[in-house]
């Protein structure tokens, strides 16, 4: 165990790309707002590289010219987010998978007694039907999605609220996610930085060297830290 893990006393934990393959669903909500809009289906890669940074820019980088460059005007933007919300409200969690190792690796933290947050730039209204319908509600005393806070990862702020409601300390927190996003706001909040090797990473894998750790699951991740907080 390293020295820095061995000081860690509770953990924030990304939700899409981390916790839980969400892919599909937004895929799916995706193209039903551009097929209402009358413009072409995107892919799932192209999805993955558009999640990380809240639904605000996954809806304006699926409307963004790729041959010019040419983001969408203000109407434009206002109408295909009314309607991917709508969409996506009745898709949220319908192809959803929590990865390999994420509910052994919440069961064993949670036994080992470090409290745990959600922090991600979901909103919150779509966040939390999720989570319950996918089991992992019970293993979270906070969670904080992209509209609660004025800014969003990679800013800081999002961290330093799930560690305020959870009473811990930032400096024993340790972040986990599965892009740079995740670990820049680590680092803003004055957090340790874990990294997963699976997940979106927005089509740019996570930097190692800006990392506390890497793993391969929560299930790894729990075996690295203190069995037991005392």
């Amino acid at each position: 165990m390293s020295q820095a893990l061995a000081t860690v006393r509770s953990l924030t934990i990304d939700l899409d790309g981390t916790l839980v393959d969400t892919i599909l669903d937004l895929h799916q909500a995706c193209n039903a707002m551009l097929a209402e809009l009358e413009r072409p289906d995107r892919s799932v890669d192209e999805i993955a590289r558009f999640v990380g940074r809240g639904t605000n820019a996954l809806v304006r980088r699926c409307l963004t010219d790729d041959a010019t460059g040419q983001e969408p005007d203000h109407e434009l933007f206002e109408t295909g987010l009314t309607a991917y919300l709508k969409h996506y409200t009745h898709i949220n969690g319908k192809h959803a998978k929590v990865y390999a190792g994420v509910k052994e690796g919440l069961a064993a933290l949670q036994t080992a007694g470090y409290p745990m947050a959600v922090v991600t730039n979901k909103p919150v209204k779509f966040t939390l039907p999720l989570l319950q319908a996918i089991g992992l509600a019970p293993y979270f005393k906070a969670v904080i999605g992209g509209d609660s806070t004025p800014h969003k990862k990679p800013a800081p702020d999002p961290i330093i609220a799930a560690c305020l409601e959870m009473d811990v300390s930032l400096v024993h927190n340790l972040h986990v996610g599965d892009s740079g996003n995740d670990i820049q706001a680590a680092r803003a909040a004055d957090c340790l930085a874990a990294g997963v090797n699976y997940g979106y990473a927005e089509g740019y894998p996570i930097d190692p060297s800006q990392c506390d750790v890497i793993v391969s699951s929560l299930a790894e991740l729990a075996t690295l830290l203190p069995a037991k907080l005392h």
